[in-house]
Order: structure tokens, then C-alpha cells, then sequence
């Protein structure tokens, strides 16, 4: 099993394909099983992909203590010393778009050859009934009770209805290696400790590509007309009719508009 534990915790990795290598962050109490078949292997057939597990998540290392923002992106900059990689694209997604911003931040633009954001945070919440059905289950519910309740909040309805199936096959997937409450918790808790990397983004010379689906419920839209405004180079690509896990409800329109993207960087 690939792991590195240049950070001080032990972080496992995966990767697919062949090309220029592009490293992947999932977001908030998730992993490289939560971006699904079909937008990987999309992608996979022109990049090289690199998988992250955050760490508290998936098969790297479930610390009990605290970490910090520094120490999310130290697993990520680990992984790709470990690989040897001198320069990559560089994607996250909803948190894992902050923790990429802050590698931005704390080790500067020198490798990064494109920063991909999708469904990016940037200071505007969702409601707080969308965020703790989302997140922070009723541990006197079944599990999948609150699952159901999750999904209108990251996937659009009517899609929902035709892949009920398939989410409770995910859903039983992932309670196979679930994530610790803590998790969730500390990851929050650093985002929310750590400074403004959106400076350091808009200073960089690499191309930025910001996705985000129109009717996100979890990280509604305006976050990302707020950090285009922030960074006024990035291309903002509207999703419309998606949710905030779009590369899991429409992967092919969401790896084209990232291949589009990718393709075009010197």
C-alpha cells in the first residue's frame, strides 16, 4: 500500500493513469474513494492522477489529537516529494480547495503548474440546518437515515431519485472505513484558524480554474463569484443544475471542463 510519512503521520496515496501528474484533495471527512469511478478514469486517460487520503480519513493515519492547516498541507507536499514530483497541477475540492490555496500560501508557486478549485469555500456559509444535516450527524439516528437526509444538500433531487441505489451502495462502502467524528471537527477547526491563502492565489503566476455548481446547497454559489473577484485571472465555470459533489452526479460534463482547462496550460 503506498504511504509516506515525511509529515510526521503516515498519509496514503494513490495513482492512475499516465502524463503530467495532477494531484487531488477531497474535502471535509472524505477521501480519493469519494470522487467516484467514472471523473477519475475520465481523467486518467490524459493525467497522471494522485489520490490524496487526508489524513483522518480513508486508509492514512486517524490522528486523536488536533492538527493544524500546516500540517494538512505538509501531507500533501509529502506525497509529491515522495513521488518526486517537481512540478504538478494541483486540485481540491470544497475543503480540499482550502488546504490546496494554503500549499499555495506556505511553500509558493514554484512547482504548481495549475491550481483547479472546485466548489471552494470562501467565507459565505450555508445555512446552518444545511450544514449540520451535511455534516454532523444525530448519532440517536440510523446512519442512514442521516445519509438520506445528507444528499439533497450535495446532489441535485431528481438525480437522486434515478441513483438512490447507488448512493446507499456508496454510502455502505464507505461505513466499511468510516471517518471519525473528530475528524470533521479538527479539519473545520484548522480551516478556520488558519489566514486568508487567497492573497498568495491571487499573486501566483500558474492558471486557476474555479468550478462550482449552481445550485450548491453546502457551499452556495456566491463563494465563488467572491474569490474570482479575488482573484480576477481565474476562469469561473458555472455548472448548471449540478451540486456541490458534481464530479460525482455529472462526471463527463465536469472532467470536460477540467480537461479544457488542463489542456491549455503551458
Amino acid at each position: 500500500m503506498p504511504v509516506t510519512e515525511r509529515s510526521g503521520a503516515r498519509i496514503w496515496y494513490d495513482t492512475r493513469g499516465e502524463g503530467d501528474p495532477l494531484v487531488m484533495v477531497y474535502g471535509i471527512g472524505g477521501h480519493s474513494a469519494d470522487w467516484w469511478d467514472e471523473f477519475p478514469a475520465l481523467l486518467a486517460r490524459r493525467y497522471r492522477l494522485v489520490l490524496v487520503d487526508n489524513r483522518g480519513t480513508g486508509n492514512s493515519e486517524k490522528p486523536a489529537a488536533p492538527w493544524t492547516m500546516s500540517d494538512m498541507t505538509a501531507d500533501v507536499m509529502a506525497v509529491a516529494d515522495e513521488l518526486g514530483l517537481e512540478r504538478f497541477h494541483l486540485l481540491g475540492c470544497s475543503l480540499g480547495s482550502i488546504i490546496v490555496r494554503h500549499v499555495v500560501r506556505e511553500y509558493g508557486p514554484a512547482r504548481i503548474r495549475s491550481l483547479s478549485l472546485l466548489c471552494p469555500p470562501n467565507g459565505i456559509p450555508a445555512t446552518e440546518e444545511d450544514l449540520r444535516t451535511a455534516l454532523f450527524w444525530d448519532p440517536a439516528k440510523p446512519l442512514i437515515e442521516s445519509a438520506r437526509a445528507a444528499w439533497p444538500i450535495i446532489h441535485p433531487p431528481a438525480w437522486i431519485a434515478a441513483n438512490e441505489a447507488e448512493l446507499v451502495r456508496r454510502f455502505e462502502l464507505t461505513m466499511q472505513n468510516p471517518t471519525p467524528a473528530r475528524t470533521f471537527q479538527f479539519q473545520l477547526q484548522a480551516a478556520q484558524a488558519a489566514p486568508d491563502p487567497n492573497p498568495a492565489v491571487d499573486a501566483a503566476p500558474f492558471p486557476v480554474l474555479i468550478m462550482h455548481g449552481t445550485i450548491d446547497r453546502l457551499v452556495p454559489p456566491a463563494n465563488a463569484e467572491l474569490l474570482a473577484n479575488q482573484v480576477p485571472r481565474a476562469r469561473l465555470a458555472w455548472l448548471e443544475g449540478d451540486s456541490h459533489n458534481f464530479w460525482a452526479h455529472d462526471p463527463e460534463r465536469s472532467a470536460a471542463v477540467l480537461l479544457d482547462f488542463l489542456d491549455a496550460v503551458p
